[in-house]
């Protein structure tokens, strides 16, 4: 590991978001604040890659600021936390080197680059956070980027109102695990995961209190916000649609699973020592996945808006995620649902993210954000990429969502099948529950994803000019396109590394070798439903969209019903209509209460005896005041006032005749200044603590 990486990858994009403002002093300066995002987010990949030969060794360090109690910064180095800063810095960077040509000579690039740079340090720091409260600072810094993404073009109004929506929806979600992360400090005394994981006393008093499913459905609730999942899911669709470099979504989206992920093996050990009201958390974390894999799925069916079709693409891919990690909780080794939400996340990250280039890409090429207006689209590159994401995503063997969605489907399959021995109804029932909403999902994904390809690539509706990408687009793509291909077709050999690469956390293996997880995937229930639902989806998709052997209007006259469900469905089932009349009832009710409680309630509020005591002890602070006045105000606080002003004016003298006029040298020796402070607090010895 390269000194102090563990720092420095988080630390240097902040920095750089810093110096991006100072970049507007001069003329020729401003052309590099585009080389200077890159540059740092860069420096965050190679100091992320530097550590992976810590993880692979297994070994777990717990790097600790010095600080008085309750404030905790510290960095945890562990597999997981590896994995998902290389996730975070390797996609990041991709997206910033696309995003400099996308954007191009946008009038708001300081504004722009700075978020961006923030967005990959706030979460590193969310990732590799050794402590609830540090991993929340980085939280909330990732949730405020995405606001003022979603808010780039504020000037129009109706990009600005889709900031505030995202924000509103993403406090919803935060204010409950902070909620959880305060009750979890008083019970615990403590914010650090180790310290959490190794003392099971703070789930003991908690349990005693009532508390216990409360406080993990609160931790639940950021979860689900924060995953874009059912009901707090539509802020995602927003957000691609407002930014001009939408794969940040992407990123922030798998915040959620990574802290189920961190969070799994405390709550399953308590699960296990008998704290059985955590059923009904993990319960309602493979629920909620699994509803929102099939919910978001269907919505995708009917949008025109292309970014929006891939929120909630990515939407339901987390779904199955979250699904996997809350079937691992209720099993009684939590390692093959750990294991097979965490590849997920691996791999989906790479291959959302070639998805949502694909399609911004085109929508940058032909001009167009209606995917009836994307037809004839040529560019091999992107369609290849296009083509290998769209069939991990519908489940085209051998690609890997035909490894990995079966594998969760198995795992509920398993669920009911082990929960039959003991005749627990709720178990059983939700297995099999589960595995039918996620056979639908996987085949209404298929249906979707074809008919993007058939709007984006085949020639209909109308003719398009087609204009060139930058060279970073290109490149970005291309090099994002080769890492997502070697990863998508070697699954099974990444899974067999993930099963030796997590035994720090998960203590044992699930697979011996490659050939046991083939047999346990391909002769299964689940690779027949698959398949099936492959198919079916498939075919109807290809026909309308592809061959256009049917035509959807006609269609839709011959039934009008599918005219109906179609209207639903682009109305986003209504859900954000419902968002809508929350927000507009709360308004009212907050009116209400201003004019006929604080303000009507107060005047008309009497009660014998309280009027004459506010009377008498007004007239008391009254003469009280005029005591103060000359003696106190003017003889103390004026004079003290006077005299500051005399020395800060003859400090001023001072410094003003070492100062060059020039803002620029001025904010530079600043800068210089903060990077020369942290440097030294980084290299105190005796500021810094590493526990093993």
């Amino acid at each position: 590991m390269l000194p102090y990486a563990q720092w420095l990858c988080w630390v240097i994009p902040a920095l750089g978001a810093g110096i991006v403002p100072l970049l507007d002093i001069g003329e020729k300066s401003r052309r590099y604040k585009g080389c200077l995002g890159i540059s740092t987010i860069g420096l965050s990949v190679l100091f992320t890659l530097s550590m992976m030969d810590e993880a692979f060794r297994g070994e777990i360090i717990d790097y600790r600021l010095q600080t008085s109690p309750p404030i905790e910064i510290g960095v945890l180095v562990d597999p997981l936390s590896i994995l998902m800063a290389i996730l975070v810095s390797v996609i990041g960077f991709f997206v910033a080197l696309f995003s400099h040509g996308y954007i191009g000579e946008d009038p708001g690039l300081t504004r722009f680059w700075f978020i961006m740079q923030l967005f990959i340090s706030g979460y590193l720091i969310t990732v590799l956070a050794d402590n609830l409260l540090f991993m929340f600072i980085g939280w909330e810094i990732v949730g405020v980027c995405c606001t003022y993404l979603t808010a780039y073009r504020y000037k129009i109004r109706k990009m600005a109102n889709l900031g505030f929506k995202v924000n509103t929806i993403l406090r919803v979600g935060d204010v409950a695990l902070l909620f959880f992360i305060l009750i979890v400090y008083i019970y615990a005394g403590t914010f650090n995961f180790i310290e959490l994981s190794e003392d099971s006393l703070w789930i003991a008093e908690l349990s005693r209190s009532g508390l216990l499913l409360l406080s993990s459905l609160m931790f639940l609730g950021g979860i689900i916000g924060k995953a874009a999942q059912f009901p707090l899911h539509e802020w995602l669709p927003d957000m691609l649609v407002g930014t001009p470099s939408s794969s940040n979504a992407l990123t922030e989206c798998l915040a959620g699973p990574y802290l189920m992920a961190r969070a799994l093996p405390i709550f399953h050990e308590a699960f296990k020592a008998g704290f059985t009201e955590l059923s009904y958390f993990f319960l309602a974390a493979a629920w909620i996945g699994a509803i929102t894999a099939f919910l978001t799925a269907l919505t995708a069916t009917a949008q025109r808006h292309p970014q929006r079709v891939m929120a909630y693409a990515i939407s339901s891919i987390i779904g199955f995620m979250l699904t996997a990690l809350g079937l691992g909780g209720l099993s009684g080794n939590m390692a093959s649902g750990y294991l097979a939400g965490t590849t997920i996340l691996t791999v989906d990250a790479f291959i959302s993210a070639l998805l949502i280039l694909s399609v911004v890409y085109v929508s940058y090429a032909v001009d167009s954000e209606d995917l009836f207006r994307m037809g004839g689209f040529g560019y091999r590159l992107v369609q290849q990429g296009m083509e290998v994401a769209v069939f991990a995503m519908i489940n085209v063997p051998p690609f890997s969502g035909f490894w990995l969605c079966n594998w969760v489907q198995s795992l509920a399959l398993e669920l009911s099948w082990e929960a039959t021995k003991t005749g627990e109804s709720i178990f059983i029932y939700s297995g099999y529950g589960l595995f039918v909403f996620l056979i639908l999902a996987g085949g209404v994904t298929a249906f979707y994803a074809l008919r993007v390809m058939g709007l984006a690539f085949h020639r209909g509706f109308t003719k398009i000019k087609v204009k060139d990408a930058p060279w970073s687009m290109r490149v970005s793509f291309f090099g994002l396109l080769v890492i997502t291909m070697i990863i998508d077709l070697t699954v099974p050999l990444i899974i067999l590394l993930f099963n030796d690469y997590f035994i720090p956390i998960t203590g044992t293996t699930v697979f011996q070798n490659v050939f046991d997880f083939l047999v346990y995937i391909i002769p299964s229930a689940s690779t027949l439903m698959t398949l099936l639902a492959l198919a079916v989806g498939g075919y109807a998709s290809y026909q309308l969209y592809i061959t256009r052997s049917f035509d959807s209007n006609e269609l839709m006259q011959k039934h009008p019903f599918i005219d109906k469900l179609r209207l639903f469905l682009q109305k986003r089932c209504l859900i954000d209509a419902a968002y809508r009349e929350v927000a507009h009832g709360t308004i009212v009710l907050a009116r209400g209460l201003y004019r006929n409680v604080e303000m009507e309630g107060i005047k008309t509020f009497r009660i014998r005896g309280i009027n004459e005591f506010f009377d008498i002890a007004i007239m008391w602070l009254a003469s009280l005041s005029h005591w103060i006045y000359p003696f106190v105000e003017l003889g103390i606080f004026e004079r003290f006032n006077e005299r500051l002003v005399e020395v800060i004016g003859k400090v001023s003298e001072k410094v003003r005749s070492i100062q060059t006029g020039i803002l620029s040298y001025n904010m530079l020796l600043i800068a210089a200044g903060v990077v020369m402070i942290g440097v030294i607090l980084l290299m105190s010895r005796g500021f810094l603590e590493v526990i093993v």
